[in-house]
């Protein structure tokens, strides 16, 4: 199994067991945590991130929050703190803290939430084996990943993202009698990004971009050194536009995320 396909499946079973997606946060005197995280990770986001991974070849990971029943507020640093969970080798951690309109943090939430921000990780070491026709395949490689995300505007109809993250894989992969080196890093950042209100009639996220930089390099053989940088703009509807930058090229692509399988559409 790939590096990739091994990612996305835990990363998949990480974010079930966390949570599942859930419609806007109702504007009721407190906000619901749970629904908060739920939102931040709505389908049709993670849908626009994976149809990016396939031209750019990076491994890219969204991870919802844990379940708040699991987590304890810690007075000192003002987070959440949840109880991190090992799945195949992989460690996920992560906090969380409710933010009042002054920037301070919250014990609780109650009418003067204002915003939320989550911090994840995950990481650890993975090992996988296969073949690709007659020639076997192994491959050993060290995974670091961490976010940070900020979701504002709750008090409102017009829930905001922004946030960053890095992943970073390091190892080697045997081809038969040849190994390559694993060093590759993606860099995520969501800009702006206003998701979708279920009460307003809304599927898709409504504006925003998010930016995705790739970079796989190999000492002991550089042509095999590739950087990337992809730019994924949302406008409301189903179609989402990718523009695709490696080296002196430039493409831009048309995706329907009603249709993750159909095939893209070159688009301006």
């Amino acid at each position: 199994m790939s590096i990739r396909n091994t990612v996305a499946i835990v990363a998949a079973a990480f974010a079930l067991a966390a949570c599942s997606e859930s419609p806007t946060a109702p504007l009721s005197s407190v906000p619901d945590v749970a629904t908060l995280l739920a939102e931040m990770n709505p389908s049709s986001l993670m849908t626009a991130v994976d149809l990016a991974g396939a031209p750019v070849g990076g491994d890219f990971i969204r991870l919802a929050a844990a379940d708040p029943s699991s987590c304890t507020y810690s007075a000192s640093s003002g987070w959440f703190v949840c109880q991190p969970v090992t799945l195949n080798g992989l460690t996920f951690a992560s906090k969380y803290r409710l933010i009042d309109a002054a920037g301070n943090s919250q014990s609780k939430p109650d009418a003067r939430t204002s915003a939320l921000e989550t911090q994840t990780s995950l990481s650890g070491t993975l090992s996988s084996s296969g073949s690709d026709g007659s020639t076997p395949v192994t491959s050993t490689y060290t995974l670091n990943s961490s976010s940070d995300e900020t979701l504002s505007g709750i008090r409102s109809d017009k829930h905001t993202l922004n946030g960053t993250s890095l992943t970073t894989i390091k190892g080697t992969a045997q081809f038969g009698t040849t190994t390559l080196t694993i060093d590759d890093a993606v860099h995520e950042t969501t800009n702006d990004l206003v998701l979708p209100n279920a009460k307003l009639g809304q599927k898709w996220p409504q504006s925003g971009t998010i930016v995705i930089e790739s970079s796989s390099t190999n000492p002991g053989d550089p042509s095999l050194t590739n950087d990337s940088r992809a730019v994924i703009t949302f406008n409301g509807t189903s179609v989402v536009k990718m523009t695709l930058t490696s080296g002196a090229d430039t493409i831009t692509w048309c995706f329907d995320l009603a249709s993750p399988t159909a095939e893209p559409k070159s688009c301006s």
